[in-house]
Parts: C-alpha cells; structure tokens; sequence
C-alpha cells in the first residue's frame, strides 16, 4: 500500500465519523518529516522543540521516530536499510507496503526543505490533541452529576491537567 493510501485511509476513517480521525494531525508534515530525519541525520540535532514519539499521530510513525532515536541515541548511522530489520514483522507497516515505506518516505526529499518547521508543526498539532483531551475530560467531569466532586475542584483539575500540557511544551 503506497504512502498516499496512509493518507487515504485517515481520510475515510475521518468521513466515517471516526472521532480519532477527526482530531488535528498532518500525516503529510510526519511522513515528510521522517523523510528528512533518514537521509540527513543531522536533522534532528537541530530541532526547535523536543519530538518524543507520542507528539506524532500516525503510530506507524511513532515508532519509527522511536527506533530512530534510539538507533541515533547509539551514534548508529539510520537509514531505510538500517531500519528495515527492526520493522519486518511490523503489521502496521506491512499494511502500508511494508519496509519499502521507509524507503518511500525518503523519495521526494520535501521534508529537507523545512525541517524545523516540520517538527514544529508535528508537536503543536499534539499539544492541540493533548488540549482537546483535557477539553473532553472536563466535559465529562461536569456532566457527571453522580460525581461526588465539588466543581470548583473540577475547576483545580482541569487548571492542573491544562498546567501538565504547558508543562509538556
């Protein structure tokens, strides 16, 4: 399955009503993103903001940024071809064409055109992902008329979840 199918695939599940689907995300900026990162490694180094795994949607994605960091973390040179053991077996991948999406997400090269604001992009889209789910909670919460929680404590909960996000920025 080509790269385009991957965005395909979120575009229908996000028509069909899939609220996951439907939250802020770029496929395009991770795909072009780790693109970048395997044919210059360099490109990490100089990030404005600290990418961890779970800042990109995609989870195919997120793993391979893990395997890359971890890989880059042992002064390993990563490329598609260093990556493709560690991703055989991975169902997700196969779906997309298997370890020849590596390979595709270094075809075009985009991604060596802005980097920086690549990454940039990725964690402002999960801090928005990671706003919503605060959003959500204390929607919830305050529905929850069995709920033995007064709400100006509701109140304090959602100031300390809406303070973790900062924090995470």
């Amino acid at each position: 399955m080509p790269a385009e199918d991957l965005l395909i695939r979120h575009a229908t599940n996000a028509a069909n009503g899939d609220a996951i689907r439907s939250l802020p995300a770029n496929i395009e900026a991770e795909a072009a993103f780790l693109g970048a990162v395997l044919i210059d490694n360099r490109v990490i180094e100089e990030l404005p903001v600290a990418l961890v795994p779970g800042h990109f949607f995609e989870p195919v994605h997120a793993r391979i940024f893990e395997r890359v960091r971890q890989l880059l973390d042992r002064k390993a040179v990563v490329t598609p071809v260093t990556l493709k053991p560690y991703f055989e077996a991975d169902e997700a991948l196969k779906e997309l064409g298997g370890v020849a999406y590596l390979a595709r997400l270094t075809a075009d090269g985009q991604g060596l055109l802005a980097p920086r604001e690549l990454a940039g992009q990725i964690y402002d889209l999960a801090l928005l992902r990671e706003l919503i789910a605060v959003g959500r909670g204390l929607v919830e919460s305050a529905m929850d008329t069995s709920e033995s929680v007064e709400p100006l404590e509701q109140i304090e909960q959602a100031e300390a979840a809406l303070y973790r996000v900062a924090e995470g920025a």
